[in-house]
C-alpha cells in the first residue's frame, strides 16, 4: 500500500468528520428553533391565562414555568448528549481505522531494501518465463505455417490424381461394361469366354487397388485436419500466453513506479526486448505436440529454417507417400509414381 493511497484514505476521513460536525450542527439549530417555538407557545398561553383569570395565583404559574423549563432543559440535554454520543462513537472509530493506516505504512517503510529487490526479482523471473514461452510459441507457430503450406500442396496432387484415378475407374469400367456385352453376344465362343473373364479379374484387381488408393487418400485428408486443428490450438495458446505477459508486464512497471522512484526504475520494454532476442534463437517446441504422419520433426536450428522448405522449392507437385517433389510439367510421371509408391 502507497503513502498516496494512505493520504487520500485520511482525506476521506477528515471529509467524514467535517460530514458529521455539519449535521450535527443542523441537528441543534433544529432544537433550537423547536425550542423558540415552545417559548412561543408558552407565552401565549401565559398571556391567555392571564387574561382569563386574573385573580390566579402567581405561585402556581411560577411553578409550572419552572417545570416547563425545567422538562426543555432535560429534553435539550438528552438530545444533545445522544448527538455527542454519536459522534464520539463515529470519531473513535476513524482514529481507529487511521492509526491501522499509520501502523501499515510504517511497516511499509520499515520494510528492508533486501525484501524489495526479492520481490522484484521473482516479478522479473516470471517475466523471463514467460517471454521464452512465447518465443517457443512464435517458432512453434512459424513450423505450423510451414506444415500447413506443405499440407495444401500434398492436397492439391492428391486431388488431382483423385481426378485421374477416377477417370481411369470411369474408363475401366466401361471397358468391362463393353467386354460383358461382347460375352452375352457371343455365348457360344469358348475362347471369347475364356479372354472377357481374364479382363474381368484384371479390371477388378484394378479397381481393389483404386479403392485402395482412396482409402490412402482420405487418411492423407485426416492427417491434414488434425495438423489444421493442432495449429489452431496453438494459436489460441500463444495468444492467451500473450495476455498473460502483457499483464506481467504492466504489474512490474506499477511495481517499479510505486516503488523505485527517480533513476532506480528498470527499463522493463528493453529488458523484454533482449530476452526474446536471446531465447527466440531457441527453437523450443513444447512437449505435447506431435506432428502427424506425412509430416517431419522439428529440428533446432539458429535460423529457424527447415529442410523441407529448401526442398518444397523444387517442384510444385509432391508425393503425398514419400514427399518426393516434381514440376508441373512430370504430371503423368506423379501420377505413375503415386501408383507405384501407395502399392
Amino acid at each position: 500500500m502507497s503513502s498516496r493511497d494512505l493520504g487520500s484514505r485520511g482525506r476521506d476521513g477528515a471529509a467524514t468528520l467535517c460530514g458529521l460536525y455539519h449535521e450535527a450542527g443542523q441537528q441543534l439549530r433544529c432544537l433550537q428553533d423547536q425550542l423558540a417555538t415552545r417559548d412561543a407557545l408558552i407565552a401565549r398561553l401565559r398571556a391567555r391565562l392571564a387574561a382569563l383569570e386574573g385573580d390566579t395565583a402567581p405561585s402556581l404559574v411560577d411553578a409550572l414555568l419552572e417545570q416547563v423549563a425545567r422538562f426543555r432543559e432535560q429534553l435539550r440535554r438528552q438530545e444533545g448528549g445522544a448527538a455527542q454520543a454519536q459522534l464520539r462513537q463515529e470519531i473513535e472509530r476513524l482514529t481507529e481505522r487511521l492509526e491501522e493506516k499509520e501502523r501499515e505504512v510504517q511497516q511499509l517503510m520499515n520494510q528492508t531494501q533486501h525484501e524489495r529487490e526479492k520481490e522484484v526479482l521473482l516479478l522479473r523471473r516470471s517475466v523471463a518465463e514467460k517471454e521464452r514461452a512465447r518465443a517457443a510459441s512464435d517458432i512453434l507457430c512459424r513450423s505450423l505455417a510451414d506444415e500447413t503450406h506443405q499440407l495444401r500442396r500434398t492436397l492439391a496432387a492428391t486431388a488431382h490424381m483423385c481426378q485421374h484415378l477416377a477417370k481411369c475407374l470411369d474408363e475401366r469400367q466401361q471397358a468391362q461394361g463393353d467386354v460383358g456385352e461382347k460375352s452375352r453376344a457371343e455365348p457360344e465362343s469358348t475362347s471369347g469366354d475364356a479372354s472377357g473373364l481374364a479382363v474381368i479379374e484384371k479390371l477388378q484387381e484394378e479397381n481393389q487397388l483404386l479403392r485402395q488408393k482412396v482409402t490412402h487418400i482420405l487418411a492423407y485428408k485426416e492427417d491434414f485436419s488434425s495438423e489444421r486443428a493442432d495449429r489452431e490450438r496453438a494459436q489460441s495458446r500463444i495468444q492467451e500466453l500473450e495476455d498473460k505477459v502483457a499483464a506481467l508486464l504492466f504489474q512490474v512497471s506499477h511495481r517499479q513506479d510505486s516503488r523505485e522512484p527517480g533513476p532506480c526504475r528498470m527499463h522493463t520494454g528493453s529488458k523484454s526486448a533482449k530476452y526474446l532476442e536471446s531465447d527466440g534463437l531457441e527453437c523450443v517446441v513444447p512437449g505435447d505436440w506431435r506432428p502427424g504422419p506425412g509430416t517431419q520433426q522439428l529440428e533446432p536450428c539458429a535460423e529457424g529454417r527447415r529442410p523441407s522448405t529448401a526442398q518444397r522449392g523444387q517442384g510444385d507437385l509432391q508425393c503425398p507417400h514419400c514427399l518426393q517433389c516434381f514440376s508441373d510439367e512430370q504430371g503423368d510421371e506423379l501420377l505413375r509414381h503415386v501408383s507405384e509408391c501407395c502399392q
